[in-house]
């Protein structure tokens, strides 16, 4: 991106109406450093279970690759991303109302990747936003698997990450470089560490035990470890109905876990302030990478 491009964004997004609290979202990146931990669960999870709390959620699907948060809620839209980026839609005709009020910005699979559009494709995307930021308070974000540049890009905008991981081996591994990139790009990058399909409590602690030792040995980092959501034969009877867990089974172990985690969300004070400009001035740095 060039430096008038770059200024250009960042312009929009530190100059738009700022006697007005229209960048209150906090924006919330959901990753994982591979596929197959559950991550679009997760995301599902905690959006609907901050809903329940009169939060105003809204879901970006940013996984281009794979996108699949409107198939594991059932959804189907008409319209995705790439008919905002080829200026055929405004981001508003494309969003798509989920369960308990969410509203989903779905992806277009294998569309140009976030970071790499045009300068055209880029302003269609970010004021899109900035008013669809103006009613909500939560952007999540749910990113692509893995170390990607694209990935990182996300990661290094949004205000804080969650880092999905399970207890399997292969899991724990990809987990720990994801930690490790992201450390070295921005040692005080709010990151907390989620375990999902955990089999049972003794077996989260030892995962995040095992990842502990690891980023203090070798990154003098201490993970922050937002909790775990247990292994939980419902949320399969859930992903096979298309409907979220949270929703389908508000009392199941899975549900009560995504209800305890939103508490602590909300319960957190984000460590800045005008998420959402803050999110967009990052993404659109030339020098974020």
């Amino acid at each position: 991106m060039s430096h008038d491009q770059a200024s250009r964004l960042r312009t929009m997004a530190q100059g738009l109406r700022p006697e007005v609290p229209l960048f209150a979202a906090r924006v919330l990146a959901i990753t994982s450093g591979k596929g197959g931990v559950g991550k679009t669960n997760v995301v599902a999870g905690l959006a609907i279970a901050l809903a329940q709390q009169g939060q105003r959620v809204v879901i970006m699907d940013a996984d281009f690759g794979l996108a699949n948060i409107d198939i594991l809620l059932g959804l189907s839209p008409e319209f995705t991303l790439e008919h905002v980026l080829r200026g055929e839609k405004v981001l508003e005709e494309i969003l798509v109302d989920g369960p308990m009020g969410i509203r989903i910005i779905p992806a277009s699979s294998g569309i140009q990747e976030l970071t790499r559009l045009d300068t055209v494709s880029e302003l269609r995307l970010v004021q899109g936003l900035q008013r669809v930021a103006e009613t909500a308070d939560w952007l999540l974000i749910d990113t692509a698997a893995g170390i990607h540049d694209s990935v990182l890009k996300l990661l290094m905008a949004a205000q804080e990450v969650i880092l999905v991981t399970t207890p399997e081996p292969t899991s724990l591994v990809d987990a720990y470089a994801m930690v490790k990139v992201l450390h070295l790009r921005e040692a005080t990058k709010p990151l907390w560490l989620l375990v999902n399909n955990g089999q049972s409590a003794d077996e989260a602690q030892e995962t995040v035990d095992q990842l502990q030792a690891a980023t203090e040995r070798f990154l003098g980092k201490q993970l922050k470890v937002l909790g775990m959501v247990p292994h939980d034969a419902h949320l399969l009877q859930a992903v096979r109905q298309q409907r979220g867990v949270v929703d389908l089974f508000p009392r199941c172990a899975a549900s009560q876990a995504f209800q305890a985690l939103a508490q602590q969300l909300l319960g957190r004070v984000s460590l800045q302030p005008n998420g959402f400009a803050s999110f967009w001035r990052q993404l659109s740095s030339d020098d974020s990478t």
